[in-house]
């Protein structure tokens, strides 16, 4: 058994969930998921991912914590104010999952870096919220063909789907450079943030992760969902992968940072 007695007992209410069980729970705790960005978006993700088992989180995060972004990243203390977000939200973790593995990386995603980044990790979640980084982390998902998902938070709007998830067929799905057109309907540049809205978007793409994690199929697959809290309105986007696009990204493998529009930040000492 996967699973020791302690982490049985630990699990036991969502093993008694019918068709969950302890074979879902070990395939979980076999699971290994990097998160990109333990900001608003990462902090509720990172928190679920880990309560529910995930075997191994990577938290890639360059940042510090810092008291304004506290109403919509739950994971952190007011004590942790100027702390390394990755290393605060790696310790926190074991406050409510003494069985989590999380490694915090304190590096930003940039193109010398992403072959370290995405190594070993079956599923890649960019909670980023940034244009450029969006852009680098599907072309080195493509590249290194690893599937990912990607979501976004503005105000009242959001929005998340699954990449390069691969099909029953054997090819993969909708990258995201082919979803922009619909992305770029939920993206407003409005001061503010919201802390709910980050909270909830969140639960929404970690019970979609679990699921794909578990293989419930195509939950996550050729879909973008849009959100509009203020009128509790969601759609579903049927998305189509644009074969050439895709072939194009692989064949140019990723590209610079001035290509991506992408600021490097100095690399953090810790």
């Amino acid at each position: 058994m996967i699973l020791t007695e302690k982490e049985t007992q630990h699990f036991k209410t969502p093993i008694a969930v019918p068709g969950f069980g302890l074979s879902m729970q070990e395939k979980l705790k076999m699971s290994r998921v990097l998160v990109i960005g333990a900001g608003g978006l990462g902090s509720p993700i990172i928190q679920y991912l880990g309560a529910s088992g995930v075997g191994i989180i990577g938290i890639a995060d360059y940042g510090t914590i810092n008291t304004e972004d506290m109403h919509r990243q739950p994971i952190y203390h007011m004590q942790d104010v100027k702390k390394h977000k990755a290393k605060m939200a790696a310790s926190r973790m074991y406050g409510f999952n003494p069985y989590a593995r999380p490694f915090p990386l304190l590096m930003q995603a940039k193109p010398e870096a992403m072959g370290f980044l995405l190594d070993g990790f079956d599923l890649i979640v960019d909670c980023t919220q940034h244009l450029p980084s969006h852009l680098l982390i599907n072309d080195a998902c493509i590249a290194f063909n690893k599937p990912f998902v990607v979501g976004e938070v503005h105000n009242w709007l959001a929005w998340y789907g699954g990449f390069n998830m691969p099909m029953l067929d054997g090819s993969v799905s909708a990258s995201f450079r082919c979803a922009m057109d619909i992305t770029d309907d939920y993206r407003n540049y409005d001061a503010g943030a919201l802390g709910v809205t980050h909270g909830t978007t969140g639960m929404h793409m970690v019970t979609d992760i679990i699921k794909y994690l578990i293989e419930v199929p195509m939950g996550l697959t050729n879909k973008i969902y849009g959100m509009d809290y203020l009128h509790n309105t969601t759609k579903v986007h049927e998305l189509t992968a644009n074969r050439e696009l895709i072939e194009t990204v692989r064949t140019n493998g990723i590209l610079s940072a001035d290509d991506y529009g992408l600021e490097i930040q100095p690399d953090v000492e810790d």
